[in-house]
């Protein structure tokens, strides 16, 4: 998979309870570091990027340190980990963010690492805005039934950039990842998604970052810049959904341009309350240029983006995209294999295998650390272990 552009991919895993031990947490870090610390000596940190915005190696390397190859924790704390290894290392990466509380704090550890790496102020408030419009648009933008509560900026010392983060849909249990790049990203809003790795839903979804949705993204900017207009049409929109009959079928001549038997699409009943009249009262002000702008509004979030997409789909008949964005179905399952997963699946994790797995892996950064002839001899060595581990596999 090319992981050079935009949105990565998707990924979706069930909710798991329990937490980490913590003999399993310690050799987790000495694992990652070992892993890091070899892959970006030898392809550098924006390879790395490149690789954690990517949903299947992101899962295989979850795996790898020994979580359950579809755990949801696997994204919070692999994320810990990768958090607690990079912030306090030599490494050029740092990662901002995290779970709960910790992702609204984005913003203030982006400014830490901007500083940490000597880059511009006025870039930090730019990532920082960026952060803030990546989580609008997975939770606002893509209404898909999931909620965003794990937001991490994942950032390198040149300053580029990939964003993890986590959904949760509460009554089904089950999370589901995303992944942002910024190498080479043009576009924010109308399909940033170069793959979505997950089993697609026959749910209701709200996709206005679909490439058909254009039309109704213009009509929801004309809107929002004509208050009297707006509240004309909810009511509208209310008649129609609640079937009522117009004035107009009372009129000779005249036929309302809805009929009453006409199938009708919509989301859900939509009344006033649901609409951030406060926030709309300072769109109105502003007349946002774009959709970025819109969704970067305070208070402008799901509820009134449906009402205004259901205003654009039955009075404007330009209506949202409702697929959900899925393009790929993956299941990185054998990298589970690797020293087994915390809860037993495929295996319990074998302690023995592990430290050697990462004595291994320490030797090889020592060799590295020496010259160049012992280390292209520790790769050799890491080669040949590894094929070993495949041809067991795959017996």
């Amino acid at each position: 998979m090319n992981t050079g552009m935009s949105i990565s991919g998707i990924a979706e895993l069930p909710l798991h309870t329990g937490g980490v031990p913590e003999w399993l947490i310690r050799r987790m870090n000495r694992l990652a570091k070992a892993i890091l610390t070899i892959f970006i000596d030898e392809f550098g940190e924006r390879k790395f990027l490149e690789r954690i915005s990517n949903p299947l190696w992101f899962q295989a390397f979850s795996n790898v340190l020994g979580f359950d190859w579809h755990s949801s924790g696997s994204t919070t704390v692999t994320i810990g980990i990768l958090r607690e290894v990079l912030n306090q290392s030599e490494f050029g990466i740092a990662i901002a963010g995290g779970k709960g509380k910790r992702a609204l704090a984005t913003p203030s550890e982006i400014m830490k690492i901007i500083k940490r790496f000597k880059l511009s102020i006025d870039y930090g408030k730019e990532l920082a805005e960026i952060s803030r419009l990546i989580a609008k648009i997975d939770n606002a933008a893509l209404q898909d039934g999931y909620m965003i509560y794990h937001h991490s900026m994942i950032i390198s010392s040149d300053g580029e950039w990939a964003v993890v983060q986590q959904g949760m849909n509460v009554n089904e249990k089950i999370a589901r990842r995303y992944h942002w790049l910024s190498l080479e990203l043009k576009n924010y809003i109308e399909e940033p998604h170069k793959a979505i790795v997950d089993v697609k839903k026959n749910r209701h979804v709200l996709n206005l970052t679909a490439r058909e949705s254009k039309g109704c993204r213009e009509v929801i900017l004309e809107l929002v810049r004509n208050e009297d207009k707006l509240k004309r049409n909810l009511g509208e929109v209310k008649r129609v959904i609640k079937r009522a009959r117009s004035i107009l079928n009372w009129i000779p001549g005249c036929r309302d341009k809805f009929d009453s038997d006409a199938k009708i699409t919509y989301y859900k009943p939509i009344e006033e309350t649901k609409v951030n009249w406060a926030a709309l009262k300072k769109v109105f002000k502003v007349r946002p240029q774009d959709f970025k702008e819109l969704l970067l509004f305070k208070g402008i979030g799901p509820s009134t983006l449906r009402a205004l997409a259901l205003i654009s789909e039955l009075i404007y008949r330009e209506p949202p995209s409702k697929k959900d964005p899925v393009t790929h179905i993956y299941d990185p399952i054998k990298w589970s294999f690797t020293v087994g997963g915390k809860d037993g699946i495929p295996y319990p994790i074998n302690r023995r295998v592990y430290d050697n797995v990462i004595f291994e892996l320490e030797r090889i950064i020592s060799a590295i650390k020496v010259r160049e002839k012992e280390k292209l001899e520790a790769f050799r060595r890491l080669r040949i272990i590894s094929e070993k581990w495949n041809v067991k596999l795959h017996r």
